[in-house]
C-alpha cells in the first residue's frame, strides 16, 4: 500500500501544483494520528495486546536461549508505549496541519 502511495505521490509531483505532495502529506498525517491516539489513550486495548505480544516474544526467546528469567525483568512498561503514542499523535496532527495550510494557499 506505501509503495503504491509514493507511485502516486511521484507522478503527481511532476506537476506545476503539489496536489500530489499534500495529499501523501494528510494521509500520512492521519494515519499517524490515529495510531498514536490509538496508543496514547489504550484505544480498544492496542498497549495491553501490545504488551502481551511482547512478553510472549520475550518468553520463546528465553526459551531458546535458556535464559527463562529474560519475560520477568522487562522493564517497558505502559507508560512507555502512552509517552511514544502521544509523541507520534502530536507529528501526525502538525503533518495533518501543514498539509491543511499548504493546501489552502495552493
Amino acid at each position: 500500500m506505501l509503495r503504491n502511495m509514493f507511485m502516486i505521490f511521484a507522478a503527481a509531483t511532476d506537476a506545476d501544483t503539489p496536489t500530489g505532495l499534500l495529499i501523501f502529506l494528510g494521509v500520512m498525517g492521519a494515519v499517524a494520528l490515529i495510531m498514536g491516539v490509538r496508543w496514547a489513550f489504550n484505544w480498544r486495548g492496542a498497549v495491553d495486546s501490545t504488551l502481551q505480544r511482547r512478553r510472549a516474544v520475550l518468553e520463546l526467546k528465553g526459551q531458546r536461549s535458556g535464559d527463562l528469567g529474560l519475560a520477568g525483568n522487562d522493564s517497558i512498561g505502559p507508560w512507555f508505549f502512552r509517552i511514544i503514542g502521544s509523541i507520534v499523535a502530536v507529528a501526525g496532527l502538525g503533518l495533518l496541519t501543514l498539509s491543511s495550510i499548504l493546501f489552502a494557499s495552493a
